[in-house]
């Protein structure tokens, strides 16, 4: 309001993410595996799970390995559209993107558009 014309459209964000450590939970045979996402304004920059215990890798083997598929994926694009899996790791897969995305969400930046 009180900046020159020029520094007021500096000011104007266009960040995708609040900055900062999400995390979301979900439950696999009574174990609470977490996933947490580290984001910046613009980049998403960690993605992990927190709190894999052993009973959960061996009772799913095709946790780890999948998750790292779908998270280098995830770095490369810097979004979850388009991520691929294999078709024998699709349950796992498809269990670890939505809670990837879930906790993602919960960064993005909210926009507000005025309705006149």
């Amino acid at each position: 309001m009180f900046l020159p014309k020029d520094e007021a459209k500096e000011t104007i964000s266009t960040a995708a993410y609040v900055p900062g450590v999400y995390t979301s939970s979900m439950v696999l045979n009574n174990n609470t595996i977490e996933v947490e996402v580290v984001v910046d304004e613009n980049n998403i920059n960690s993605i992990r799970l927190v709190n894999l215990s052993e009973a959960i890798t061996t009772m799913y083997p095709l946790i780890e390995p999948s998750f790292d598929d779908i998270v280098e994926q995830i770095y490369e694009k810097q979004s979850l559209e388009d991520i691929t899996y294999e078709e024998d790791k699709k349950f796992t897969s498809q269990m670890l993107l939505e809670a990837i995305e879930t906790t993602l969400g919960k960064a993005k930046v909210e926009v507000f558009t005025e309705i006149k």
